[in-house]
């Protein structure tokens, strides 16, 4: 089952060559990476070093993308699309909205693996 945030099939599908339990180790082990990106591009929004953003930008999207978290690879790779062409408030709105994402990822994976915790 997918929705717009989570692709569960992808999980289902890491499960099944991997097992719950290695699932939920690379689960904890990117989402922590994810709030360390978050924070540095918080970091960033003050001075916005565009390609420093995009390179952030560019690492959640693959990284999120390939463990089912579909909504945040989008709004990843919408500001790394961004990060060279907008203006600074709407880079600042992206940036922002891109660490809202990755809240609610956060607690969707959670809800889906109660076993990797609040992070």
């Amino acid at each position: 089952m997918s929705d717009t945030l989570l692709d569960l099939a992808i999980l289902n599908e890491l499960e099944r060559r991997l097992g719950r339990e290695r699932v939920a180790k690379v689960l904890t082990v990117q989402l922590a990476n994810g709030i360390e990106q978050s924070r540095r591009l918080e970091a960033l929004e003050a001075a916005l070093d565009r390609p420093q953003i995009k390179a952030i930008a560019h690492q959640m999207a693959g990284s999120s993308g390939s463990i089912g978290l579909l909504g945040l690879s989008r709004e990843a790779a919408a500001l790394e699309d961004a990060a060279s062409i907008r203006s600074e408030a709407e880079l600042r709105e992206l940036m922002s909205g891109l660490r809202a994402c990755l809240d609610e990822s956060q607690r969707r994976l959670v809800e889906q693996y109660p076993e990797i915790g609040p992070l």
